[in-house]
């Protein structure tokens, strides 16, 4: 069988190398507000929840960087996920000049905000597919007209907000089944990563937060009787702070390697029936919007604990990246071979590296303590290839799931075992294609 294994080699590798003394770093960065219009709503989001009213506003954030000739960009939606590649990042890219590998593309993964997808049966949807459109490319031109010199960090905390949610339910008769649940003995990474870019007087340009969570605490919150509440949950809380705090700069929150990893409770949540010990899903009674709240304020002090740990900060940082594809064996025989993509966007050392699927926390955790680069922070939701040989994408469990038949790996695409090893490969390959 023909496979996929030469495919990185042969993948156009985009690679910005700097002239010979042009190492200086500089960072500009934006944002604007993509909260719909009212005359919009009711507008969909994901599993189709009917969105009715606005908790609170979300946004597109732009992050441009350059070492002094084409920039890169780093485009994040308060959203399930980044908006249609085909569209919305080939037109950034026409808009701005910039390839469309040189632009880290991805969504926070926040359940609570519409699809931005133009449906004939909901009138306000092409409208507001067309507004935040029109926001990406303001936010990226204001980001890249504010382009200074600039240093960057990173430094890392802990953050006990998430859980696992693969959860095993012994019902009655002995048999275990597999389903979404509170599982606090699961993998569940802590580790709460913070990289900032700052000028040379040492103020904050921009932010990114790497966290492996779910934005999932407002998921089915109860807004009304007709629907749910729009948010930008957790994640729009931890940048609203960080903005407030420290005015003029962008904060950027990418979700982690999160596909099992949900708030420790949520305005939906799961619990074994007492009697039975099957799974009951919940709703609670109202939109409880004090459970992010308090998840944000809590995540935003860890934040200011992880940047007074910051483990250096120079304006000495190569922008490199890459993207790549390979493939691995399939989970049976007769099946073909499950693809695989990675985004990479370097900044010296300290590499980003996004899956648009959601990948469970253990394999992401697996890419970070193997990777090439120390500072490696592995993504959900991030747009890998526009056009093409697509990559796979929706959940991707770790062996331990496929293995007790768990959760969400009824579309197992790969082999027991080659998972780990085969993301780590790809990311390194690419990873050593930006040291050239």
């Amino acid at each position: 069988m023909k496979t996929l294994q030469g495919l990185v080699l042969a993948c156009a590798f985009a690679l910005f190398i700097t002239p010979a003394g042009a190492e200086q770093l500089h960072v500009g960065a934006a944002k604007r507000d993509t909260t719909p219009k009212s005359e919009w709503l009711p507008l969909y989001g994901v599993a189709r929840s009917k969105l009715v009213a606005v908790i609170d506003p979300i946004h597109v954030r732009v992050i441009a960087l350059s070492n002094g000739a084409q920039p890169s960009l780093i485009v994040t939606f308060e959203a399930g996920g980044p908006p249609d590649a085909a569209s919305f990042l080939t037109g950034l890219s026409q808009h701005t000049g910039i390839p469309v590998d040189a632009i880290y593309y991805g969504g926070t993964h926040a359940h609570t905000s519409p699809g931005v997808v133009a449906d004939a049966a909901v009138p306000g949807s092409k409208p507001y597919v067309d507004f935040v459109y029109q926001q990406m490319l303001d936010a990226a031109d204001e980001a890249i007209a504010r382009l200074r010199p600039a240093t960057v960090g990173i430094g890392y905390s802990n953050s006990y907000i998430n859980t696992n949610r693969q959860r095993f339910y012994e019902l009655e008769d002995g048999s275990m089944l597999g389903a979404q649940g509170y599982n606090p003995t699961g993998p569940s990474d802590k580790t709460l990563s913070v990289i900032r870019f700052a000028d040379l007087q040492g103020k904050p340009i921009a932010f990114i937060v790497h966290y492996a969570m779910h934005l999932t605490s407002m998921y089915a919150n109860k807004f009304n009787d007709e629907g749910t509440g729009i948010s930008g949950d957790v994640g729009g809380a931890v940048s609203g702070h960080l903005e407030r705090r420290f005015e003029g700069a962008i904060a950027n929150w990418i979700p982690g390697a999160a596909g099992d990893q949900n708030p420790i409770l949520s305005n939906e949540y799961f619990t074994p029936n007492p009697e039975t010990g099957a799974q009951e899903i919940q709703m609670m009674g109202r939109a409880v919007v004090e459970l992010m709240e308090f998840y944000g304020k809590i995540q935003f002090a860890d934040v200011l604990t992880a940047l007074e740990n910051l483990e250096f900060d120079t304006g000495d940082a190569r922008v490199s990246y890459a993207k790549g594809l390979s493939s691995l064996p399939p989970y049976a025989e007769g099946q073909p071979e499950a693809v695989i993509g990675l985004s990479l966007m370097r900044i010296g050392d300290i590499a980003l590296v996004g899956t648009s699927g959601e990948l469970f926390n253990s394999i992401g955790v697996y890419m970070q303590d193997h990777s090439l680069l120390q500072h490696t922070l592995v993504s959900n939701q991030v747009r890998t290839v526009v056009t093409g040989s697509e990559p796979i994408s929706g959940y991707q469990p770790d062996d331990y799931a496929v293995v007790h038949d768990g959760w969400h790996t009824n579309n197992r695409r790969y082999a027991v075992g080659s998972v780990d090893g085969g993301y780590t490969r790809l990311m390194n390959q690419l990873i050593e294609s930006t040291n050239k």
